[in-house]
């Protein structure tokens, strides 16, 4: 009966109730989509802290943590920072975008355990040398493009070798990458002598906040961060857009909760006379009450999966003109926005439910 009296009535107002849903629609959107900020942050740092673990990171000052393809340091640099008290080895890498494969990373052979990791092992092939123009491929790059060890891969107009195919790691960093040494990157890039970032491993765990200090305060065109630092940079920008979700969350909330009730309100009082007709043939008072509530609460759900579903299609637009992998729309956000809209559904329409319930069925069934 509850869902049949529901039905009808979404049928019988039908611009209403899409109008209705529209309103928390766009709210949900909205919270979903900065949310989705501060999902994507965290997940990308703590994504790269299980690679740069006890590291400290070295890029260009003024450069943000997402950009840092965009930093560019003299390589001369590297042995200032290798002279640092506390240094065991400094690993330079280059980022660049080239035709034909991409993004590509170029390093030194003497860097590959940093950057790699020591669990990462080339599964065919081997590793890449210097002046040999030899590439090494992730295991999904490879795999979607067909490649083999043997192959040739023309890049920039130059002619490279695949050497070498790493084994499946599960991350999407090291499966789809291109690398090649370092020397050969900046060639072809047109970089002689810059690179993108440092990777500087310290001698033991606690040097790492002395030699972010250190390349801090003596050096004018780099800045340095460790594990923590990042973390508590991290921490604070996910705690200004929670706080701004939060703001955001409440208005749309009061806005959606007022536009939903104004609405049940108007339903009940047009519906007085089918009402009483329900109460005549039986229904309870906790039936009627159900009947408004599940109303109000279909509309807001409604209105929420439809902002859930149109938040992936931001997310991914945000991405696309970011050029990083930001915005990221979890499980986590989706059941809570919809949790959400159930919440507005069932406090907005209380009201409405309970002075439906309270009619008196002969009242009701005089009302014209």
């Amino acid at each position: 009966m509850m869902w049949e009296a529901m039905l009808r009535e979404f049928r019988r107002h039908k611009l209403r109730t899409i109008l209705t849903m529209l309103g928390v629609t766009i709210g949900i959107f909205l919270v979903t989509s900065i949310s989705s900020f501060s999902e994507g942050i965290t997940y990308y740092v703590n994504d790269q802290i299980a690679v740069t673990s006890g590291l400290v990171t070295v890029v260009e000052k003024g450069v943000m943590g997402f950009m840092i393809q965009q930093s560019e340091i003299d390589q001369d640099l590297v042995e200032d920072v290798e002279s640092i008290s506390g240094v065991e080895k400094v690993a330079p890498l280059l980022f660049a975008t080239l035709d034909g494969v991409g993004s590509v990373t170029g390093t030194t052979i003497e860097s590959e355990d940093i950057i790699r990791g020591i669990n990462i092992e080339i599964k065919e092939g081997r590793d890449y040398e210097e002046g040999q123009k030899e590439i090494v491929l992730g295991y999904t790059y490879a795999e979607r493009n067909d490649y083999v060890v043997g192959d040739t891969i023309k890049i920039e107009e130059v002619e490279f070798e695949v050497v070498g195919i790493l084994e499946e790691t599960g991350r999407d960093d090291f499966d789809n990458s291109v690398a090649m040494p370092l020397s050969d990157l900046q060639e072809i890039a047109d970089k002689e002598g810059i690179i993108s970032i440092m990777m500087v491993q310290p001698l033991t765990p606690a040097d790492a906040d002395l030699i972010e200090q250190a390349i801090n305060d003596d050096f004018d065109d780099i800045q340095a961060a460790s594990d923590k630092s990042i973390m508590n940079s991290v921490n604070e920008m996910t705690s200004q857009l929670n706080l701004m979700t939060f703001a955001l969350g409440s208005i749309a909330a009061l806005i959606s909760g007022i536009v939903i009730m104004n609405v049940m309100i108007i339903s009940v009082r047009e519906r007085r006379r089918e009402i009483g007709t329900m109460k005549a043939v039986g229904a309870t008072n906790k039936q009627i009450l159900l009947t408004i509530l599940l109303e109000a609460v279909t509309i807001s759900v409604g209105g929420a999966i439809v902002g859930v579903a149109l938040s992936f299609g931001g997310a991914s637009y945000l991405n696309m003109i970011l050029l990083q992998p930001i915005a990221l729309v979890t499980p986590r956000l989706v059941v809570q926005g919809i949790l959400f809209a159930a919440f507005i559904g069932i406090v907005s329409g209380i009201l409405p439910a309970r002075h439906a319930a309270r009619l008196s069925p002969i009242e009701a069934l005089r009302y014209e």
